[in-house]
């Protein structure tokens, strides 16, 4: 009977780290996007001055 519930927690604790971590990529992403617009639009304004 223990090794049920170790495994169903085992099991539950993957599935919440799996979650997290889709979270924190999509939040990666967000980031890394908005970094890469700002430098975009940085650099087609520094192109536009010269």
């Amino acid at each position: 009977m223990m090794d049920y519930q170790y495994r169903r927690r085992a099991f539950q604790n993957l599935h919440v780290e799996q979650e997290e971590a889709k979270i924190d990529l999509k939040q990666k992403v967000k980031k890394s996007k908005s970094m890469m617009a700002s430098i975009a639009a940085f650099f087609s304004f520094f192109h536009h001055t010269s």
